[in-house]
C-alpha cells in the first residue's frame, strides 16, 4: 500500500506568526513539507525560508507557480490577507489564514465562493477554539443550563506602546490586533450554548482607543464582549453562567475552574471559594508544569493546524465551519468600525507661530521625548515640523507633519527652509539589526538630507550611556570622557547611539554640519512613574529590584526639563556648548529618586540586590549557556552596564538654568478635541 503524498506547504508572510506555524508545524502528524516562502522584506523570506529547509521567492505569484503548494498559511500583516488569499485560492491552494480573517463581509464571500468552486478548505487563525480548556469548558456548558451569560474578557498590555501617552490610531490598530482572540472564542461559545436557530446579534457598542465593550444575544443568551489595554492583570478568560452555576476558561494558564453549583445553599456559599481555590492553585501548577515539560507552544495551534492538515488530506470539511467564519467577520467589520471612529486621530488646531518663525525639524517628533521638544521648541516661537513613520500626532505644538521611513531615502521636501534641525528619532527595542536600521541608518539619512538641503545646525540627542565605562570606581565622567571602544558589549540600544555620534560627529570634522550633541541621562516622568532601567526592575505588585543600594550614584533628568534643554540649546545654538550630558544635579542618588518618586504618590517597594552578586550570577549564566551550546547572540558586560557612574553636572547645570530663565510665555494651543497622550517612540 502506497504511503499518503505529502502536503506541499507554502507560506505567504514570514513574520513572527509565521516562525509559531513553522513550530507547530513541527508537531502535526500528517505528512507534508514546506516548499516555499514569500515576504515583502526578502530578508525576512530567506530566514524563515533557511529554518525551514526551503527556498523563498520574490512574488506570491512566483511562489504559487513554481512551488504549486497545496496548502497556503497567509501570515501578511493584519489587514493585508485577502488578496495573498485570494491568489492563493485561485491557483488551486487551501488557505489557512492568520486572524483576523479577512477585513468586511464582502472580502469573506469572495473567498467563500472561489473555495466553494474549486473545492478548497478554508481555515482562520481561531486557535483558541482548539484549545483544551475551550473543549472542557464547552463539554461541561451543559451542567449549567439554562445558559444565560457567556462573558469573553481581554486585558492586554501592548509590547511597545503606553497606553496613557501613545497616539489614538496606534492604539486603536492594537485594540482591533488583539479583538479576533476573545470575539471568535465568544462566537463559538454562543454557537454551542445558544438556541440553533436563533441569530447572533449586536446589541450595543461602546468603544475608544484603548477599551472596547460590546453586548450581544443569541436568543436568551447574552455575549458580553470586554477588551482592554489599560485594565491589569493581564487576562483571557470566557466564562459560561447559567442556573447551575459558572464555570471559567482561563487561556493564560489553559485551565477551567467554577464550582460549577448553584451557590445558594449555606453549604455551597461556604464551600465554594475555597473549592475554586483550590482548583486555581492546582490546576495552575499542573499546566505550568505540563509547559515546563513539553514546552510552550501558542496554545491550541498544534490541534488546529492537525484538524486542519487532516481535512485537506482526506478531503473532508473545514475545522472551522463557514458560518462560523461569516459570523465573526461581520462582527469584527461592525465592532472595528466603533473602534477606528474612537481612534481617528484628534483634530487639533496648532499653536500659532507667525510666517517667519524659524523653522525646526524634529525627527521623532510623536515619542515620549520628542512631544516634549517640540513643546519647548514651540514655546520659543518656533515653527515644527515633524517627520516621523506614525500617523501624525494630535499635537498642537507640531505645526507640519511628514509621514516618512528616516532609514529609507528621506524626501528632499522634508527639510526645505529649515534653520535647525533636531534628531531625537532612535530605535528603543530590538537587536543590534534594528538599531542598526533605526538609529544608525537613519541618522546617516538624516545627515544626507541636511547636506543635500545646505542646513547646518544639527542638535543631536544621544544618550548618556554611550561613554565609555568608568575605570576607578570615583571617576567623574565629564563631557571629554571618550565614548565606549567596545559599544555592543553595552547592549545593541548603546552600541546604535555610539555608532549614530561617531557619524554626526565625522560629519562635524568634515564641516558639513555644526552640531550640539545632547546626551540625556534617564528620563523620568513625574505624571506617569515608571523606574529606571539601571535602577531596578518590577517584581511583583509595589515590589521591585533595586540595584545597588539607596547611596550609589544615578544619573536621570525629568523629560519637561530635558525638552527644555534640547529647545534652548537649538534656539542659542552658538551660545550652546558642543556636548552637553543631560542629567538633574539636584537627584544624585537612587535613594533622591525614590524620595521624589514617593513625594509624588509612588507607593512602591524595593528589594536591594548588590550589582556585582547580580553581574556574577549573569556572568554564570552567560558561561553555561555557552558551554551548553545554547548561548544566542552577543555577551554582554553586565558589570560595565549596571555599575554606577559619578558625572559632574557643571554643564548641564549650566543649560538647565538657561534654559528655565529663558522661556518665552506658552500660548494655550486651541483644540477642536481632547488630544491623546503621547507615543514612547523615544526614551
Amino acid at each position: 500500500m502506497s504511503e499518503p503524498r505529502r502536503l506541499r506547504v507554502a507560506f505567504i508572510g514570514a513574520g513572527n506568526m509565521a516562525g509559531l506555524h513553522l513550530r507547530a508545524l513541527q508537531r502535526v502528524q500528517v505528512s507534508h513539507t514546506v516548499v516555499g516562502v514569500q515576504d515583502a522584506r526578502p530578508a525576512a523570506a530567506q530566514a524563515l525560508a533557511h529554518r525551514a529547509d526551503s527556498r523563498s521567492y520574490p512574488t506570491a505569484a512566483a511562489l504559487l507557480h513554481d512551488a504549486q503548494p497545496d496548502v497556503v498559511h497567509i501570515c501578511t500583516p493584519a489587514g493585508m490577507h485577502f488578496e495573498p488569499a485570494r491568489q492563493a485560492l485561485l491557483a488551486g491552494a487551501h488557505v489557512y489564514v492568520e486572524k483576523p480573517f479577512v477585513e468586511t463581509s464582502e472580502q469573506a464571500e469572495t473567498l467563500f465562493q472561489l473555495a466553494r468552486e474549486r473545492g478548497l478548505l478554508i481555515c482562520a487563525g481561531h486557535q483558541l477554539v482548539r484549545d483544551p480548556a475551550f473543549d472542557r469548558l464547552m463539554r461541561r456548558a451543559s451542567e449549567l443550563r439554562p445558559i444565560a451569560l457567556v462573558d469573553s474578557y481581554f486585558a492586554f498590555r501592548p509590547p511597545r506602546l503606553n497606553p496613557y501617552r501613545s497616539m489614538r490610531h496606534a492604539l486603536g490598530e492594537q485594540l482591533l490586533d488583539v479583538l479576533p482572540h476573545p470575539l471568535y472564542t465568544l462566537v463559538a461559545a454562543l454557537e454551542s450554548v445558544g438556541p440553533a436557530v436563533a441569530p447572533l446579534e449586536i446589541v450595543s457598542v461602546t468603544a475608544t482607543s484603548t477599551l472596547l465593550h460590546a453586548l450581544l444575544r443569541a436568543g436568551e443568551v447574552s455575549g458580553r464582549l470586554c477588551i482592554s489595554l489599560e485594565a491589569r492583570p493581564i487576562a483571557s478568560t470566557l466564562a459560561v453562567t447559567g442556573a447551575q452555576g459558572t464555570l471559567t476558561t482561563d487561556f493564560v494558564r489553559s485551565i477551567v475552574v467554577g464550582a460549577a453549583n448553584a451557590g445558594t445553599s449555606p453549604l455551597e456559599k461556604i464551600a465554594n471559594p475555597f473549592l475554586e481555590a483550590a482548583q486555581l492553585a492546582g490546576r495552575s501548577a499542573a499546566s505550568l508544569t505540563r509547559r515546563l515539560i513539553g514546552g510552550a507552544h501558542y496554545p491550541g495551534l498544534v490541534e488546529l493546524l492537525g484538524d486542519f492538515y487532516a481535512a485537506v488530506a482526506a478531503g473532508d470539511r473545514s475545522p472551522l465551519s463557514v458560518d462560523h467564519l461569516r459570523t465573526v467577520t461581520a462582527i469584527y467589520e461592525e465592532l472595528a468600525a466603533h473602534v477606528r471612529s474612537a481612534a481617528e486621530p484628534v483634530t487639533v488646531t496648532p499653536a500659532r507661530a507667525a510666517a517667519a518663525s524659524p523653522l525646526a525639524v524634529v525627527t521623532g517628533a510623536a515619542g515620549f521625548f520628542g512631544r516634549a521638544i517640540s513643546r519647548e521648541l514651540a514655546r520659543r516661537g518656533f515653527r515644527v515640523r515633524g517627520i516621523g513613520r506614525s500617523e501624525r500626532p494630535d499635537d498642537p505644538h507640531v505645526h507640519d507633519w511628514v509621514r516618512a521611513d528616516l532609514a529609507e531615502e528621506i524626501a528632499a521636501g522634508a527639510f526645505d527652509g529649515a534653520a535647525v534641525v533636531v534628531h531625537a528619532a532612535a530605535e528603543t527595542a530590538g537587536g543590534f539589526e534594528a538599531h542598526e536600521r533605526n538609529t544608525v541608518g537613519a541618522t546617516r539619512q538624516v545627515l544626507r538630507a541636511m547636506a543635500a538641503k545646505h542646513i547646518r545646525q544639527l542638535v543631536y540627542v544621544s544618550s548618556i550611556s554611550v561613554l565609555r565605562p568608568p575605570r576607578p570606581f570615583w571617576e567623574r565622567q565629564t563631557e571629554a570622557t571618550p565614548l565606549a571602544v567596545r559599544p555592543e558589549r553595552l547592549g545593541p540600544y548603546t552600541w546604535g547611539k555610539c555608532a549614530a555620534e561617531e557619524l554626526v560627529t565625522a560629519a562635524q570634522a568634515r564641516q558639513e554640519i555644526e552640531a550640539r550633541i545632547i546626551r540625556p541621562a534617564a528620563l523620568v516622568d513625574w505624571q506617569q512613574i515608571e523606574l529606571p532601567g539601571l535602577l531596578g526592575r518590577h517584581l511583583f505588585g509595589q515590589w521591585h529590584l533595586g540595584f545597588g543600594r539607596p547611596g550609589l550614584p544615578l544619573a536621570v533628568c525629568e523629560v519637561e526639563r530635558a525638552g527644555a534643554a534640547v529647545a534652548w540649546c537649538a534656539d542659542h545654538f552658538a551660545d550652546a556648548p558642543p556636548i552637553v550630558n543631560l542629567i538633574d544635579p539636584a537627584i544624585q542618588t537612587r535613594g533622591h529618586l525614590l524620595s521624589r518618586f514617593r513625594e509624588r504618590g509612588w507607593r512602591g517597594h524595593v528589594l536591594w540586590v548588590p550589582i556585582r552578586l547580580l553581574a556574577g550570577a549573569v556572568m554564570i549564566t552567560q558561561l553555561v549557556a555557552a558551554l551548553a551550546g545554547r548561548e544566542r547572540g552577543r555577551r554582554l558586560a553586565v558589570w560595565s552596564i549596571l555599575r554606577p557612574r559619578r558625572f559632574d553636572p557643571a554643564v548641564a547645570t549650566r543649560v538647565l538654568a538657561a534654559a528655565s530663565e529663558d522661556v518665552a510665555p506658552a500660548q494655550p494651543p486651541t483644540r477642536v478635541s481632547a488630544a491623546t497622550q503621547v507615543s514612547r517612540a523615544y526614551a
